[in-house]
């Protein structure tokens, strides 16, 4: 599965999963015949393209420069040896480590983009359910014992049991440097509840106030996007995903930690008198406990409802950065890309200097009309806007013009397709129409697959003897 793509002096650098759920690398060399970008341009133009068109099947010409833009990549990716293609786009899922941070709490709570107060302590879940505190105070070693049986008790109804381990760092800098420097850059994908906003956020922020480089959590030294993600690291925040992409809990009262642990396992965080300042202070044991328990929450909720799993197919699927895999834009693009290329046309990056900012108006929502109503219907329409977009064959290539609806009858033909609103299409098969009854093919029969399974395991359940 492909995990993040970098252009770094004259290479392109391709990270993904294997097999095992380890980060690899491949590395290809771009000579100049590779350095170019599309662009379109006149017929009369010496310099137009003799085999490839644009999206539209206007001409297009070559034009050379230092860095391969995001449609550029995609073709590249694409024109690479087969064997490469299966080993980098392939269905592996990373090995997952859950992150939580706990912060020194003075007189307001603490501010990621401030990043004022000392972070105390850092939780790390691993996927052999190790969890490992990184902390600049320690208790004793007799108590880690205590601290693991705390922990499994406290997670005893979902059956999963857990080690539990400490390393005391002399100084706040020693640990993010540990941190950042020995544990992240290994990391094939991170996360946590709130991880992005939050505990990512506060680490980079802390690391620039103590005068480590972050970028040093990334195995090439870098960071990027606002988020200042190490390249070739994966991130993902849970909460954020649970949020998007979980149907197991119907109605989710509020996107807190202990709600979600609640709704999801029946297990809530741990509870303790006063603030968690108090805690650190008066009950240091009880605050690692808790740092714990935080941590390793994530982790179950993950391994009960799976919802990571869908940000990762989905970024699989369209053969994007996992990075991406919440980005309708990145998604969408990457599928017209690919099947533009099998009809030798690319997408061509317009001139910026010449384009102009368009706002377009969105989905036509109606307004209800409030108070109580009798016999009330509800429609629900398998996949509306895609059997929309099939039936009235949208896509940017088949676009012809847009009339006043008042005079669609005149545009009537047999080789176009007039929507109400006035937009006419051509009728001659799209490339998204062909998308979409692709994906909607794969839907089907996934949905088809995972029933048989669903039946499979309770016809299975059902001969085993009850305990």
């Amino acid at each position: 599965m492909l995990l993040d793509v970098s252009q770094e002096d004259g290479n392109l650098i391709v990270s993904y999963y294997n097999f095992e759920g380890k980060t690899r690398f491949k590395h290809y060399e771009l000579t100049s015949k590779d350095l170019y970008n599309w662009y379109p341009c006149d017929a009369s133009d010496k310099r137009a393209d003799l085999k490839m068109k644009n999206w539209d099947g206007t001409p297009v010409r070559k034009g050379r420069t230092k860095h391969l833009n995001k449609y550029r990549v995609i073709e590249y990716l694409e024109n690479i040896p087969e064997q490469d293609k299966k080993t980098i786009f392939g269905y592996d899922f990373p090995k997952t480590y859950f992150i939580d941070i706990e912060v020194e709490v003075t007189d307001s709570f603490p501010e990621p983009e401030k990043a004022e107060n000392a972070i105390t302590a850092i939780c790390i879940v691993t996927p052999a359910n190790q969890c490992v505190v990184l902390a600049t105070r320690d208790i004793p070693k007799e108590q880690y014992g205590a601290i693991e049986n705390q922990i499994n008790e406290h997670f005893k109804s979902t059956g999963e049991t857990f080690t539990f381990d400490m390393k005391c760092f002399k100084s706040e800098y020693d640990m993010l440097y540990t941190f950042l420097k020995s544990f992240v850059r290994k990391f094939p994908m991170m996360t946590g509840w709130n991880f992005v906003k939050f505990d990512w956020a506060y680490i980079v922020n802390r690391a620039k106030k103590l005068g480590i480089d972050a970028s040093i959590a990334s195995p090439l030294d870098r960071l990027f996007s606002n988020n200042n993600y190490p390249s070739h690291v994966g991130v993902m925040d849970y909460m954020e995903i649970y949020s998007k992409w979980d149907r197991t809990v119907s109605i989710k009262d509020d996107l807190k930690l202990d709600t979600a642990g609640a709704a999801v396992l029946g297990i809530k965080k741990i509870k303790y008198d006063g603030t968690l300042q108090d805690l650190y202070e008066k009950e240091y044991s009880k605050y690692i406990f808790y740092n714990a328990v935080d941590t390793a929450l994530v982790q179950l909720i993950h391994k009960k409802i799976k919802t990571m799993d869908i940000a990762l197919t989905i970024s699989h699927m369209s053969r994007i950065s996992i990075f991406k895999a919440a980005s309708p834009v990145a998604i969408t693009e990457s599928l017209l890309c690919k099947e533009f290329l099998k009809q030798n046309r690319v997408m061509a990056t317009l001139d910026e200097k010449n384009t102009k900012s368009r706002q377009y108006e969105g989905a036509f929502v109606k307004q209800p009309i409030t108070g109580m109503h009798n016999s009330v219907a509800c429609f629900d329409f398998a996949s509306l806007y895609p059997s929309i977009m099939r039936q009235m064959n949208v896509s940017p290539e088949s676009f012809v013009k847009k009339v006043d609806p008042k005079h669609t009858s005149d545009e009537m033909a047999d080789d176009r397709i007039v929507a109400i609103n006035g937009v006419v299409y051509k009728s001659e098969e799209s490339i998204l129409k062909r998308i979409l009854a692709d994906l909607y093919g794969q839907r089907k029969e996934y949905k088809k697959k995972s029933f048989e399974l669903q039946q499979k395991a309770y016809d299975l359940e059902k001969t085993l003897p009850k305990t």
